[in-house]
């Protein structure tokens, strides 16, 4: 594999990143932002130092100015090193290391991945969230319901439609909150159906999906669309009635 930052989410909810080497092994690990954009912009922070010079702090010498590495020891009698800008800041810290030859290495690794990819975890994160968040509303293999209200017959081409309804659990009433809902459209062709655009619920099960209008098919001006969540846990998969909305490719005269 490739040497990568990967940004994430601590058990806090801070937003945090971590440099990975290319054995997987996690070289370094930055400080609890409040922001992804404050997350990235410590990256950004990390590579435009990288190449800083290295003091060494376990022995008597002469110290340097920020930016700089410096390497320490620990409580523990760990050597674990800093990266510090130029303000002075600690931007990345790194493991503890049972020898200074590795403490060094570790730097070397940072210093070798000025440019790398920069790998967004917390998405995945988010969608495991959600998952976990809407198998806790169902038990028993629970049937649920959806409701799609019946959008407009006629559209015109790049205008936004919104597509409003409700999911909820058909057993106790309740709208399922936090789940991924799709808007297909129903294609007859041997391509088979599609996914158009995607949402979540809110917190009473309703949802609200946008879509800017366009024909998907050269010869068809008309589009027919479904919404369809497609199950989860003890959530049970389920689809909308169908619609049909004509999207017009010119400006509909004004009456």
């Amino acid at each position: 594999m490739k040497a990568k930052y990967q940004v994430y989410k601590d058990v806090s909810g801070k937003f945090r990143f971590r440099l990975r080497a290319i054995n997987n092994k996690i070289v370094a690990v930055s400080q609890a932002y409040e922001s992804k954009k404050g997350c990235i912009n410590g990256i950004e922070s990390v590579q435009k130092n990288c190449k800083s010079s290295i003091e060494d702090k376990t022995i008597e010498g002469k110290r340097i100015p920020n930016p700089k590495y410096e390497i320490f020891a620990d409580t523990s009698f760990h050597f674990r090193f800093n990266l510090i800008a130029s303000n002075g800041e600690i931007i990345l810290s790194s493991q503890g290391y049972t020898s200074k030859y590795g403490c060094i290495i570790g730097i070397e690794a940072v210093k070798k991945s000025c440019d790398v990819d920069i790998e967004d975890l917390t998405f995945q994160q988010k969608v495991e969230t959600i998952i976990q968040s809407v198998e806790e509303q169902c038990v028993g293999n629970d049937e649920t319901g959806i409701l799609l209200l019946e959008p407009p017959n006629v559209v015109e081409s790049g205008s936004l439609v919104n597509f409003e309804g409700w999911l909820i659990n058909s057993k106790t009433g309740k709208g399922i909150a936090n789940a991924p809902i799709d808007i297909w459209e129903n294609d007859r062709s041997f391509k088979g159906d599609k996914v158009l655009v995607s949402g979540i619920t809110d917190n009473e099960g309703a949802f609200n999906i946008s879509w800017k209008a366009i024909q998907q098919d050269w010869w068809d001006d008309t589009v027919e669309l479904y919404a369809k969540f497609s199950g989860l846990g003890n959530c049970r998969a389920v689809r909308s009635a169908n619609y049909r909305i004509e999207v017009l490719w010119y400006a509909k005269p004004k009456t």
